[in-house]
């Protein structure tokens, strides 16, 4: 029950006992002269206001921690869909790099095909098909160059995304280790003051 009661732990249960206690006294006094009977009710009034702002603050900081929490979710949704993406994309990029592999295996032996009917005496049929060769060799070097731009450009997407989901977390273990420092200062409030004052009297 205590828990319950007192909120942050800065003698919330404390203030509803006095405040319950003072009433009880101010209720059940019959022969106070009406002056104190009004700084009384005046001190009450006082304690109450204060018991009031501390649940008005608790509420604010309990909706506060419920929005950050829906927030890290969405974070954290984000997060965990750039993760899969980025899987998906760097098995697409495999499967382009052993194509690319093939396409450069395959120029070597256009290559070497080319050099073979090179040294032989030219005829009409050879010169056709070192043409042809060529012609392929030309759009397999194409192929090539055009395979190796998107695996660069994968590359450094991959890179840049890594880096994104790095500096998402340190903002996030940021935060929560902000968090607990934040819940855990609090000022000492006016009414507080004025409670002592009413103690001491």
């Amino acid at each position: 029950m205590r828990l319950l009661v007192d909120g942050d732990g800065l003698g919330d249960d404390r203030r509803l006992n006095m405040l319950l206690k003072a009433l009880v006294k101010w209720c059940s006094s019959e022969n106070e002269d009406p002056s104190s009977c009004e700084q009384s009710y005046q001190r009450m009034l006082t304690q109450l206001s204060s018991i009031e702002w501390s649940m008005a603050k608790s509420r604010q900081a309990e909706a506060m921690n419920i929005a950050e929490q829906k927030q890290y979710g969405k974070v954290n949704s984000k997060v965990e869909e750039g993760i899969i993406k980025a899987r998906a994309e760097i098995e697409e990029t495999k499967q382009e790099l052993v194509e690319a592999k093939l396409v450069r295996k395959n120029r070597m032996e256009y290559d070497a095909l080319a050099k073979v009917i090179q040294s032989h005496p030219d005829r009409d049929s050879s010169t056709t098909r070192l043409e042809t060769v060529r012609e392929e060799l030309g759009q397999l070097e194409e192929r090539e160059k055009q395979l190796q731009e998107k695996l660069e450009t994968r590359k450094k997407q991959f890179h840049l995304l890594v880096s994104s989901i790095h500096q998402m977390q340190d903002l996030l273990a940021e935060d929560e280790e902000e968090n607990p420092q934040k819940t855990g200062s609090r000022s000492k409030s006016p009414e507080d003051s004025m409670e002592v004052e009413g103690i001491d009297d």
